[in-house]
């Protein structure tokens, strides 16, 4: 990721929150004995009405796996080829079988997506964008290898100071986000918090790198040294 595009992420005036398996020293180890080459991401389950919840979702998905290491199916060619095998709906894609899925392409993984909350709630002085996507990732073989979910909120800075002349201020900025709430900015940071953050023995959040990133050797080198010291001790 260019560097100026993670700092327009992070420089948003925005709170993330989520539910990964903190604390969990074992949360990679099925992962790390998949060690997943492709993934194939399925169409997101959207529980919210605004269909461009689910565009947005695919449009950037693939960028942050594929800054990860791993090859992506083309989610247009997904979309063709399951509705020609009769899965029309994300519901139906998400209750099948995952060895089934994986099969049809090929695929080490398969990675399920549910958008919880896509809104922009307007109260004339202030405008709040939320969204909110839970994460799974599933091996060819069901085994589920990694998930998360992260919510995150963005309001503008409301800096117009005290008074009459504050208060306009303040009702324009909330204007101009209801209008075009930030959604894809906050898409983005949802997914380079949940998948990009670097996924280190201990660490907290994010996945582990693919093999096609230039830090995979040295990555698993460092799991197999970690692993053979926790079965000294």
């Amino acid at each position: 990721m260019k560097p100026m595009n993670l700092l327009a992420l992070l420089v948003l005036t925005l709170i993330i929150s989520g539910c990964a398996t903190t604390g969990d020293p074992n949360r990679l180890n099925a992962f790390h004995d998949a060690q997943p080459k492709s993934i194939l991401v399925v169409p997101p389950v959207n529980d919210v009405t605004d269909v461009q919840a689910t565009t947005s979702v695919l449009a950037t998905l693939p960028y942050f796996l594929g800054e990860k290491g791993f090859y992506v199916f083309p989610v247009n060619t997904v979309k063709t080829m399951l509705e020609f095998e009769g899965y029309y709906e994300p519901a139906e894609v998400h209750a099948a079988p995952p060895e089934q899925l994986a099969n049809l392409f090929k695929a080490d993984a398969v990675l399920y997506v549910t958008i919880h909350e896509w809104t922009s709630k307007y109260m004339v002085f202030a405008t709040t964008t939320q969204v909110d996507f839970g994460y799974k990732l599933v091996s060819a073989d069901g085994a589920t290898l990694w998930e998360d979910r992260l919510q995150a909120q963005y309001s503008p800075n409301n800096n117009g100071g005290g008074g009459l002349i504050g208060l306009i201020v303040d009702a324009v900025e909330a204007a101009v986000e209801r209008a075009n709430p930030t959604y894809i900015p906050l898409t983005k940071t949802v997914h380079a918090q949940a998948l990009v953050t670097p996924a280190g023995v201990g660490s907290h959040r994010g996945i582990p790198v693919g093999p096609y990133h230039p830090g995979y050797s040295a990555y698993y080198s460092q799991v197999t040294q970690a692993s053979g010291e926790a079965t000294n001790d």
